[in-house]
């Protein structure tokens, strides 16, 4: 799962050459206010951080219920990441799906390909990854490692 305050993409059953199922959740935006977050009573809240709208994710925690291992991949770190948000949310309100959490790995998504995406993965799963290597002729072939 690749996931920031904007939107969560979530694949499934990475056993392709590619993610075969993605879905796409976007936090509920009536306004279009795409670049804004939305924050509950954000006047009223004492402390150093707003707590952000809970809907986003737990929609998303919907969609990871029978999800047998979860590697969430985000950009930020701390307050600021929605990963680290996300993680929270399903340790405090869906301790079930939080134990499924296998990894979690920060990383520039504005640059993330979906090849990256399934590398990580596999990574973590411990999937043979296929990688280019040099032959006796100077050619390249991949071989599963």
């Amino acid at each position: 799962m690749v996931i920031d305050h904007h939107v969560a993409h979530i694949y499934h059953d990475l056993g392709g050459s590619r993610p075969e199922d993605e879905l796409t959740v976007k936090p509920y935006d009536p306004f279009g206010f795409q670049h804004h977050l939305i924050h509950r009573k954000e006047a009223h809240y004492k402390g150093d951080h707003v707590p952000e709208e809970d809907s986003y994710y737990e929609e998303i925690a919907t969609d990871l219920v029978h999800a047998e291992a979860i590697i969430l991949i985000g950009h930020a770190t701390g307050k600021s990441s929605a990963m680290e948000f996300l993680s929270e949310y399903l340790k405090s309100h869906h301790p079930e799906t939080f134990k499924r959490i296998i990894a979690t790995e920060t990383a520039d998504l504005s640059a993330l390909t979906e090849p990256e995406i399934e590398a990580i993965a596999k990574k973590h799963l411990g999937a043979p990854s296929v990688v280019p290597l040099r032959t006796d002729w100077g050619g390249l072939r991949k071989e599963h490692v």
